[in-house]
């Protein structure tokens, strides 16, 4: 089952912040205009299954090579 998230994006694609999960892109879709009416025009506000782009903004798994002494 594929899961959409909710999206803000904060200027670049690497500054974002997942606002809400989705089990569907309609149910997604219908939260991001809701929240687009309330948002700075400044944010981008969108529904996405897929965050190649922002990877690196997540947290890394432990033991991923980002220990100490690494």
């Amino acid at each position: 089952m594929k899961e959409w998230l909710l999206i803000v994006w904060i200027g670049t694609t690497t500054n974002f912040t997942v606002m809400e999960r989705h089990l569907s892109e309609e149910s997604c879709e219908q939260s991001a205009e809701k929240l687009r009416q309330t948002t700075d025009p400044k944010f981008t506000v969108e529904c996405s299954s897929d965050l190649r782009e922002g990877r690196s903004q997540l947290p890394k798994p432990f033991g991923s090579g980002t220990g100490v002494g690494k």
